[in-house]
């Protein structure tokens, strides 16, 4: 540390800051080697002494220490770049670049011309007692001549009154800066004038021509106007550097309550008091549009500060507003705690092994402890956004979930502090977590706030899902006609249940059923539907809801009529204990003297479904190759897990399969009325699809045969793998064969075997794209238990290769494409 110590020293007693050095440049001045050295200098940049340029070799130097920015506000965010720009100017020899700000009324041009000048004087590039004069142009709009006499002085009779020489602004300003504020109403002939100026550094007087003064002026602009068309592409074009001061509501979030802060801290300093603020007037100024933009902003600050003073003059603590004396912040000479980027950084990456919903939630007590000392009961934006959270309980209720003060406290910490921060994108799911991004949405209304970054939407998700689940997996929505039909009944069902189980939509007494179901399908498009979908309406027809809802939903669609808080109760409570979808259609319905039911089962047109045992990759693959021919009349082709086939056909439902026209499943499965077609008796030739010759050529149906031979050999599965490579993959799952050959001493058919290949390397690409749900099953069979022991340990090389985990849905899979053989 000493040695550290000394490096430092060194580097401030032979290098000037601003000057670049590298490793080499120290090594005459110390004993150690280079690798030290550069070892040092790496340690000294990391803890903010040094800063570093990459490049090679690597520079380093010791930041400029000038203090004249530190002040404004915005220096290290939004206006950092400009301040750049700016210092730039100042320092280009000799005598630096011309500057023209542009900006809305009152964003602080002024202020900024001002600081570069002061920050010249700091830079030594102009002597301590140069002048800075300032001319605000519009003033003389409407007589150009008198801006002229005025910025350029006169001589005797060059115009009516002029009795003696008179020198002008450009000689007061001489050695100095010059702004001209407004620059816009210059005239043509007063433009041409100053870009003479600024090339020659000389100019006229008004009324002489051939005498010519010098002038050694650095020159500042400033107007509200867009320059190109405003000042003359000659004048334009002496002025190198154009910046443009954002308005207050494009300012950062923290940026905005900075600049609050700061005028009300100027006021309590000038009335001696301190004082108090109310929140409600804080989100008034924050959320401001007002003209005059930052300017307008300190001025409603000094007159209300002024209204409270004249008030309570006689008391120690001036209350701003004096009325509702509620949610006041104390503004005092304390500066506020600011949590710059680099710092959120370092505490995610401290926090944090990954940035996923897992992983943000098994870690957010930790960060959210690390994050509460910048949020003190007197930080500004903490305090807002608390007290509108406060403000918005009850739209909060709407979701059923117990929002506890100290939940609204969190979620205030994580509002404030992440709104600006967005170094880190990270990829979020709002269709998986659709009810999370809809109280999101609602936090984001209550709050005022802009849009939330992806890091603030997946912190809040992470939070929601950690602190305030929900239950309720299947959605559903209440869709009715009024103002707040819709919304009272889910709300009141909503906290009720104690779960987020309803959606709402508000529709217009007077709209059509198309309008309706235009509304329904935009919600569809948001979530996920795998579930199914359950509809509560009042009214409309529901034949054609449903014919023009079902396509765009994955799962089942349920849509009943005549809707009230009961039936919404009713089937609430069963949502929230997540009930299979086969429960909602065997329910009595007649008590709520519901209208209508709407549930098809499979489809409501002709369908042809394939199942395969070994899952839903295999069925998407054959029905592929059946959509490559076009049938002679309208059916749809559908996929269905095969353990939900099984389920559909145990419940004996005469309206599940009325428009199925063919089963097609790689087993055997028997459902009254249904042709159903075993895929491997057609694979080894003991069964043909002539069933199906009411709907494809026979030509089609003998592709169609050859395709899926194709398709059960290892040769065509290792075809459709999309990233694995199959000549490894081949070899992989052959060793589970053979093992599983072994442990049950048989050999397995060709069939069963190519079936295993396809299940198996579709299963490793599901888990390994993270397309792949959660156990639902429980081991309840004997022997099922005794397999999954037995796969365990034969499934090990190919969990460890690719680092996966094999849910028991799968394992359940194989153990049925093998039961038949392995009993028997």
């Amino acid at each position: 540390m000493a040695t550290l110590k000394q490096i430092e020293q060194q580097i401030k007693i032979n290098f000037r800051p601003g000057q670049k050095f590298s490793a080499q440049d120290l090594l005459a001045l110390t004993h150690l080697s280079r690798s030290m050295i550069s070892g040092y200098l790496n340690q000294l940049y990391k803890v903010g002494i040094l800063a570093k340029a990459n490049t090679r070799p690597t520079k380093f130097w010791l930041p400029l220490q000038e203090k004249v920015f530190a002040d404004v506000i915005g220096a290290h965010d939004s206006l950092a770049p400009i301040i750049e720009q700016c210092r730039a100017a100042v320092n280009y020899p000799p005598d630096g670049l011309p500057v023209i700000i542009r900006g809305s009324s009152g964003v602080g041009k002024s202020m900024l011309a001002k600081k570069i000048y002061q920050y010249a004087l700091a830079q030594r590039v102009i002597q301590p007692d140069a002048p800075f004069v300032t001319l605000n142009c519009a003033d003389y709009a409407n007589n150009p001549e008198l801006l002229s006499s005025v910025l350029f002085g006169y001589v005797t009779g060059a115009f009516t009154g002029a009795t003696k020489d008179r020198t002008g602004l450009l000689d007061a300003a001489d050695t100095g800066y010059l702004f001209l504020d407004e620059v816009h109403n210059l005239s043509q002939e007063n433009q041409e004038k100053l870009f003479l100026l600024i090339d020659k550094k000389k100019f006229h007087r008004l009324g002489e021509d051939n005498n010519w003064h010098q002038a050694k002026i650095r020159i500042i602009l400033a107007t509200t106007e867009n320059t190109k068309t405003a000042l003359l592409a000659t004048f334009r074009r002496r002025i190198p550097l154009e910046v443009t001061l954002p308005d207050f509501q494009a300012r950062s979030y923290h940026e905005k309550l900075e600049l609050i802060w700061h005028f009300f801290e100027n006021e309590a300093k000038q009335i001696n008091r301190k004082i108090l603020v109310s929140t409600t007037l804080l989100d008034d100024l924050f959320h401001s549009h007002d003209e005059g933009n930052v300017g307008a902003i300190q001025n409603k600050i000094k007159v209300s500060c002024a209204q409270a003073y004249s008030q309570q003059e006689n008391s120690s603590v001036i209350h701003v507003p004096t009325s509702n004396l509620n949610n006041y912040i104390t503004i005092d000479s304390k500066q506020m705690t600011l949590l710059n980027q680099s710092t959120i950084t370092n505490i995610l990456q401290q926090t944090f092994p990954n940035l996923t919903a897992e992983g943000i939630g098994d870690n957010l007590g930790k960060f959210l402890a690390l994050l509460k000392p910048y949020c003190s009961s007197d930080n500004l934006g903490y305090q807002i956004i608390l007290h509108n959270l406060e403000k918005g309980l009850n739209e909060l209720k709407f979701f059923g979930l117990k929002f506890s003060f100290e939940n609204l406290k969190e979620l205030a910490i994580l509002i404030n502090l992440l709104f600006d921060y967005r170094s880190i994108n990270v990829e979020i799911k709002p269709k998986i977590s659709f009810k999370y991004f809809r109280i999101i949405q609602e936090l984001n209304r209550l709050t005022h706030q802009d849009n939330f970054s992806p890091l603030m939407q997946l912190m809040l998700v992470s939070y929601l899902q950690t602190n305030l689940p929900i239950t309720t997996k299947r959605p559903a929505l209440v869709i009715m006609h009024g103002k707040n039909s819709a919304t009272s009944i889910a709300s009141e069902a909503n906290q009720l249940i104690g779960d987020y189980v309803y959606t709402s939509i508000d529709m217009p007494v007077q709209v059509k059923t198309r309008e309706i179901v235009k509304k329904v399908n935009e919600y569809v498009q948001q979530i996920e539907t795998k579930e199914g979908l359950i509809l509560l309406v009042d009214m409309g027809s529901l034949e054609k809801m449903y014919s023009e809802i079902k396509d765009n939903v994955q799962g089942d669609l349920l849509i009943l009529n005549n809707i009230s808080t009961a039936l919404a109760l009713e089937v609430g409570f069963a949502l929230k204990q997540n009930q299979p979808m086969e429960y909602f259609t065997q329910l009595d319905y007649t008590q709520f003297n519901v209208e209508s039911q709407y549930f098809e089962g499979i489809a409501r047109t002709q369908n042809i479904v394939i199942s395969c045992m070994s899952g839903q990759g295999v069925a998407e693959k054959i029905k592929e190759i059946l959509d490559k021919f076009k049938p002679k009349n309208e059916v749809e082709v559908l996929t269905l897990d095969y353990n939900k086939l099984k389920k559909l056909k145990d419940l004996n439902n005469p309206t599940t399969f009325k428009n199925t026209f063919c089963i097609i499943a790689t087993s055997q499965i028997s459902i009254p009325g249904v042709e159903c077609i075993n895929l491997e008796r057609v694979v080894n030739g003991n069964q043909n699809l002539t069933c199906l010759g009411n709907l494809y050529t026979s030509k089609e149906l003998e592709q169609f045969t050859n395709e899926l031979i194709k398709l059960f050999t290892i040769e065509g599965a290792s075809s459709r793998l999309q990233f694995l490579n199959p000549d490894k993959v081949i070899n992989e799952i052959s060793d589970i064969i053979t093992a599983l050959e072994q442990q049950y001493h048989v050999v397995f058919k060709n069939f069963i075997r190519v079936n295993l290949y396809l299940h198996l390397s579709s299963m490793i690409e599901r888990i390994l794209l993270g397309d792949i749900g959660e156990d639902s099953i429980e081991i309840k069979d004997f022997k099922f238990q005794k397999f999954v022991q037995v796969a365990e340990a034969i499934f090990q090389s190919i969990k460890n290769k690719y680092n996966i985990k094999i849910p028991l849905q799968e394992y359940e899979y194989v153990y049925q494409i093998i039961e038949g053989q392995i009993e028997s």
